[in-house]
């Protein structure tokens, strides 16, 4: 990040508690975002990676080593019981686990919709949701470009939002709550650098 130009800042760090495991939700805009995430967070994190990724030579092995969470995104609704199983693992070793709701990077910056897997896992599992909203990434490292623009990327973590006693039925409110609440950040963080 610091030879592509990036100058990152953190908001609300003291949110989080480091003696405890979360699943960390946030919108998505660019490569930057996993990187600005590990810089960020007080606390050691694993993601959600695509299942292809874990037979590239080397890099597969290093995927596994490090305990990240295969998906198999062809596995239609058995997708969560596999993600729900593996991301109980990573978590059982002291992780906590950072989930892109929108599924994909955005491609015009701006907000896409939010699946439910994050918030399954977050009431199946009972750890509390941690939102967080990154801005500025998008312009830093487009889409497709070749060349890194850089710039100032913001990573804003909310409150801790907890989820025990809660159940499946309850994961479509946390994801509009959420995803309302990450909505609200990025329009004022965007009205900030109009000012």
């Amino acid at each position: 990040m610091w030879s592509g130009g990036v100058r990152l800042k953190v908001i609300g760090v003291e949110h989080v508690d480091p003696s405890t495991s979360y699943v960390v939700v946030s919108n998505h805009q660019s490569t930057f975002d996993i990187m600005a995430h590990f810089l960020a967070l007080p606390i050691p994190i694993r993601f959600l990676a695509k299942k292809e990724l874990f037979g590239v030579p080397l890099l597969g092995w290093a995927l596994r080593r490090l305990d990240m969470v295969p998906v198999d995104r062809f596995a239609g609704r058995t997708v969560y019981n596999e993600i729900e199983k593996n991301a109980a693992t990573t978590i059982a070793r002291g992780n906590s686990i950072i989930v892109y709701p929108e599924g994909t990077r955005t491609t015009t910056g701006d907000l896409l919709p939010f699946k439910n897997g994050a918030f399954f896992i977050g009431a199946h599992t009972g750890l509390p949701l941690l939102p967080t909203t990154i801005e500025g990434s998008f312009e830093a490292w487009l889409p497709r470009a070749k060349i890194i623009k850089g710039g100032p990327i913001t990573v804003t973590i909310g409150t801790p939002i907890p989820t025990q006693n809660l159940t499946a039925e309850d994961a479509p409110q946390l994801r509009d709550k959420i995803r309302t609440e990450i909505q609200e950040t990025l329009t004022e963080l965007r009205s900030q650098e109009s000012d």
